[in-house]
C-alpha cells in the first residue's frame, strides 16, 4: 500500500478551501469563484459580443409551425410566421435572448421583491410598492386579461417564448447582473408582463401635491391662491385646439365646505418628491396638405428617464395577420410605439393627476375606519416578502373602499400620507395589452379607437396618421367626472360624496381629427379648455406645446429633414418670450452701469439653448433669481413645494407690478416687480467671477444614462448636451429623449427614422450595448427597415450584405 503523503494533502486541502469561499457569495461580492472562473464567468459575456451568433440559431420549440428571425446591420429582429400565436412567441424568445435581465429586473421592481436580490437594505422600497397596491394590481388585471379569450392566448405564447430562451440557459449564458449579483433567472409568468406594464403606468402617474396644496390653499386663503396657482392661464394651447376657456364653472364652494381648521395640521415639513414632472414626451402630426410628399408625416420622441440597457427595443414583427414596426419594453407583448403599413401612431404622456389622497379616521385599535357615518372594517392583505439571506417579512395591508393605507402606525416612511388611503386608476383592473395587440394592426380611425378603449391608465395623448391621410389624437383613459378641486386636494374619506360619480365616456375625452389647421400636437399640456369635466388637476407643462404649435402653424412644405430639425430644436419658448417681455424693465436701469455692455448681448438671445450658448446659463441665473426673490414669502411655509408656474410670474411682472409678493421678506424698502427684475439681472451678471470665460451651455447641462443598479462603469455619465427641459429637445441630468421616430407614409409604403440612446443587445460585454449612444448624441437617426415580407427582407439585406 502507497504511503500517503501528508505535504500534499495540505496544499490541496487549502485550495479545496479557497474554493468552496470563493463559490459563496460574501460581503455582497458574487462568488468570485464562479464569476472569475475563464470558461463560464464573467468573461464568457465580454465573448459573445453578436447577440446573432449567439441566439439566432437555437431552435426554437413549441411552435405551430416554421418562424424565422432575420437580424438586420443593427441587430434589429424582423420576425416572421404565420400564426399570430406563433409571433408572440417568437417575440417572447428574441426578447429574451436580447434583454433577459432588464425585463426580469423590472418585473422584481414592480412587484416589491428587491430584497430577494439585493437583501434587507431594500425592504422599505419593497414595503411601499407592496402597499401601493402594485403587485395586488397587476393580480386583478392579470385576472380579468384571462377572461379575454384571444389575449390570454397571445400573452401565453409569449411567456411560453421567454421560457423556452431561460431553460436552454447554462451558467455559463447568464446575463451579467445574475452572475454579479449571484441570483439565476426564474421562469417567466404571464404576472411579470402585466407587472411591467403596471410599472410604466406607475412611472407616468407617480406624481402628486395633494397635501401641499391643500395646506397652501387652507394658508393662503382662496383668492390668493387662485392668483398664484390657476388652473387656466392665457398661454395654453389644447390638444383640441380651442382658444377660449369656458371658467363659467371654476368655484371651489365644495371645496370651502370641507377645507377649513382643523381638517388638516397647519403645518408639517413635506419631503421634496423624487419624481420628474417634466417627465412627458412631444407628438406631432402634419396632413399631407403641408408637406412635401402630399402624405402625412407623424413624429413622436418619448421623454423617459435614460437607461442602458435603454427602456426601448426595436423590433419588427410578421404574421398573416400583422406587419407592425416599432418599439416595445422589453416583458410587453405587441409594439408600443410604430407604424404598419396603413397607420402609425405615438403617445404622449397626458399628465392628469389620477392618484387622490383620502384623509381617514381610525379607530383607536386601527380595525375600523368612518365613512359616510358608520364604522367599517378594514380589508386586510398580508404581503409575504422574502429576503435574500434571511426569513420572509410579513407586512398587512390594510384597504378601504377609497384604496390601500399606504402608510400608518406599522410603516412610516411617509409620515405625512400617515393614515390616508390612496384612489389611483392604476389599481383598477384592466387590459392594456389588448390595446396594442389591437393597434399593431389597426388600419384606420375606427380601429384605432376600437383598439385603445381598452387603454385606462395612465392617461395618455394617442396620436395617428393613416396612408389615406387621416390625422387625429384623443387624450385617452380613466378619467373620473370631477367637481372643480376635487383631487386636487386631500379629500375627506369620510364623506360618501367625495367618491367619484363616474367616468368620462371615450366620445366625450378631448379629441381632434383632420383639423382645418392640418397639425396636431401634443406636449404634456392642457387637454382642454372646455369645463363639461374637470381637467383642472394635473401637471401640465405649455412652453414645449407653444412651441411645437408656432413652428407647424407658420411652416409648411414639412419633410423629414424639417422634422428632424424640429425634434432637435433647442429653444426654450418660454425664456425668449420672458426676455423680450422684461429687457425694457432692465433697461431703465442698466444703461448707466457696468453691465449696460453685458446687457445688450444678452437681449440678442433668441432663447436658444444650443450647446455652445453662453447667455443659456445666465438667463437660468437670473430667473432662479426672479422666482426665488418673489417667492420668498411662500418658503416660509414648511409644506411648500413648487413655485407657482413661470407664466403665472411673468404675467403678474407685466401686468400687476405692485402686488405683495413682490415686496421682499426683511428690507425696509418696498419693492416692486421692476426691482426685482433689474437686481435678479445684476446679481446673475455678478455670480459669473469676472474675467472668468463663459462656459457654453453643454457644460452645464451634462447627462447621465444609467444602469438600474447605479453601477457607473455600466453607463454612461456627465455627456455634455444642449436642450433644455421647456425645449422641444427636451434633455436633462437623466432623463430626456428615449425614443425618438418619425414616420411618413408614401405610395410604396412607409418611411421611417428612429433613436434611443442605447443599443439592442441588454450583454454589457456587447458592441450592440451602447452602440447607438454616440449617433443619439449627435442628433442622428436610423432607417427603421421595414419589410413588407420575408422575401424583401433577404433580398435586400443580402445585397447589402447583412444577412
Amino acid at each position: 500500500m502507497r504511503k500517503f503523503n501528508l505535504y500534499f494533502f495540505f496544499p490541496f486541502a487549502v485550495l479545496m478551501l479557497l474554493i468552496g469561499v470563493c463559490s459563496t457569495s460574501m460581503y455582497k461580492l458574487p462568488p468570485l469563484g464562479k464569476f472569475l472562473n475563464p470558461v463560464i464567468g464573467i468573461n464568457h459575456n465580454f465573448e459573445n459580443d453578436d447577440p446573432e451568433a449567439f441566439y439566432s440559431n437555437k431552435v426554437m420549440k413549441g411552435v405551430d409551425d416554421k418562424v424565422e428571425i432575420i437580424f438586420d446591420e443593427r441587430k434589429v429582429p424582423h420576425i416572421f410566421t404565420k400564426s399570430d400565436a406563433d409571433l408572440y412567441y417568437a417575440q417572447g424568445y428574441a426578447t429574451a435572448s436580447l434583454r433577459l435581465w432588464q425585463m426580469d429586473f423590472l418585473s422584481y421592481v414592480s412587484a416589491g421583491r428587491l430584497s430577494e436580490v439585493f437583501g434587507e437594505s431594500m425592504l422599505t422600497q419593497d414595503r411601499k410598492q407592496r402597499r401601493m397596491g402594485m403587485l395586488s394590481a397587476a393580480k386583478k388585471s392579470l385576472r380579468l386579461i384571462e377572461s379575454d379569450p384571444e389575449t390570454l392566448k397571445f400573452l401565453n405564447a409569449y411567456t411560453k417564448g421567454v421560457n423556452a430562451f431561460i431553460q436552454q440557459l447554462a451558467y455559463k449564458d447568464y446575463p451579467f447582473e445574475y452572475k454579479f449579483f449571484d441570483y439565476a433567472p426564474e421562469p417567466w409568468t404571464n404576472l411579470k408582463s402585466v407587472l411591467i406594464m403596471k410599472h410604466m403606468g406607475n412611472v407616468l402617474s407617480g406624481y402628486e401635491e395633494d397635501i401641499s396644496m391643500t395646506k397652501l390653499y387652507m394658508a393662503l386663503g382662496r383668492e390668493d391662491f387662485l392668483k398664484l396657482y390657476p388652473d387656466y392661464n392665457n398661454h395654453i394651447k389644447s390638444i383640441e385646439q380651442d382658444q377660449v376657456a369656458d371658467t363659467k364653472e371654476l368655484n371651489y364652494d365644495r371645496v370651502q365646505d370641507y377645507l377649513k381648521d382643523g381638517f388638516m395640521d397647519a403645518d408639517g415639513v413635506l419631503p421634496k418628491s423624487n419624481y420628474n414632472p417634466k417627465l412627458g414626451s412631444n407628438n406631432w402630426v402634419v396632413s399631407g396638405k403641408k408637406t412635401k410628399s402630399g402624405f402625412p408625416i407623424l413624429c413622436n420622441d418619448v421623454h423617459l428617464n435614460l437607461s442602458l440597457p435603454s427602456l426601448w427595443i426595436d423590433m419588427q414583427l410578421v404574421s398573416d395577420h400583422i406587419n407592425v414596426y416599432g418599439v416595445t419594453l422589453p416583458g410587453i407583448p405587441s409594439i408600443i410605439i410604430g407604424f404598419n403599413k396603413d397607420l402609425a401612431w405615438g403617445v404622449t404622456n397626458g399628465a392628469v393627476d389620477v392618484k387622490d389622497w383620502y384623509k381617514l379616521k381610525i379607530s383607536n385599535n386601527y380595525k375600523k375606519y368612518e365613512f359616510d357615518g358608520k364604522m367599517v372594517d378594514f380589508k386586510y392583505e398580508v404581503e409575504e416578502i422574502k429576503i435574500k439571506g434571511k426569513e420572509s417579512f410579513h407586512d398587512t395591508v390594510r384597504y378601504t373602499i377609497h384604496g390601500p393605507v399606504v402608510t400608518d402606525n406599522q410603516f412610516k416612511d411617509a409620515p405625512e400620507l400617515a393614515n390616508y388611503a390612496l384612489k389611483w386608476g392604476l389599481l383598477s383592473p384592466s387590459n392594456e395589452l389588448k390595446s396594442f395587440m389591437l393597434l399593431n394592426k389597426a388600419k384606420n380611425k375606427q380601429d384605432f379607437l376600437a383598439a385603445i378603449k381598452n387603454f385606462t391608465c395612465p392617461v395618455q395623448n394617442f396620436i395617428f396618421s393613416t396612408k389615406t391621410g387621416d390625422i387625429g389624437i384623443i387624450h385617452q383613459g380613466k378619467i373620473a367626472k370631477k367637481w372643480i378641486g376635487q383631487g386636487r386636494f386631500v379629500l375627506d374619506g369620510t364623506r360618501k360624496d367625495h367618491l367619484y360619480s363616474g367616468y368620462i365616456a371615450q366620445d366625450s375625452l378631448p379629441q381632434l381629427y383632420n383639423p382645418k389647421s392640418n397639425v396636431i400636437f401634443s406636449a404634456n399640456q392642457h387637454p382642454t379648455k372646455k369645463m363639461k369635466y374637470s381637467y383642472t388637476n394635473g401637471y401640465y407643462s405649455e412652453v414645449r406645446a407653444n412651441r411645437i404649435s408656432k413652428l407647424l402653424e407658420s411652416g409648411d412644405q414639412f419633410d423629414i429633414a424639417k422634422m428632424k430639425a424640429m425634434q432637435l430644436d433647442n429653444v426654450n419658448a418660454f425664456a425668449a418670450e420672458a426676455l423680450s417681455a422684461l429687457a425694457p424693465i432692465i433697461r431703465n436701469k442698466v444703461d448707466k452701469t457696468p453691465y449696460a455692455k453685458e446687457f445688450e448681448a444678452f437681449v440678442k438671445w433668441d432663447g436658444n439653448y444650443n450647446a455652445s450658448s453662453t447667455e443659456a446659463e445666465l438667463f437660468e441665473l437670473f430667473w432662479k433669481n426672479v422666482k426665488e426673490n418673489t417667492w420668498d414669502e411662500l418658503k416660509r411655509y414648511p409644506f411648500y413645494l413648487n413655485p407657482p408656474d413661470n407664466y403665472v410670474l411673468l404675467d403678474m411682472i407685466l401686468n400687476d407690478p405692485g402686488n405683495k409678493y413682490f415686496d421682499k421678506q426683511g428690507t425696509a424698502a418696498v419693492e416692486t416687480a421692476s426691482d426685482i427684475v433689474y437686481y435678479s439681472f445684476i446679481n446673475a451678471i455678478a455670480s459669473r467671477k469676472a474675467g472668468d470665460k463663459l462656459k457654453p451651455w453643454s457644460m452645464f447641462n451634462t447627462i447621465n444614462i444609467m444602469h438600474p443598479t447605479d453601477i457607473r462603469s455600466l453607463g454612461r455619465y456627465d455627456i455634455p448636451m444642449p436642450g433644455h427641459s421647456d425645449a422641444i429637445n427636451a434633455l436633462s441630468k437623466n432623463w430626456g429623449a428615449s425614443w425618438r421616430m418619425i414616420v411618413e407614409f408614401g405610395e410604396d409604403g412607409p418611411h421611417s427614422y428612429g433613436i434611443y440612446p442605447g443599443g439592442q443587445s441588454g450583454n454589457i460585454g456587447s458592441t450592440y450595448y451602447d452602440n447607438y449612444v454616440n449617433t443619439w448624441i449627435k442628433g442622428g437617426y436610423y432607417k427603421l427597415n421595414f419589410y413588407l415580407s420575408k422575401k424583401e427582407a433577404k433580398k435586400i439585406l443580402r445585397l447589402s450584405g447583412n444577412e
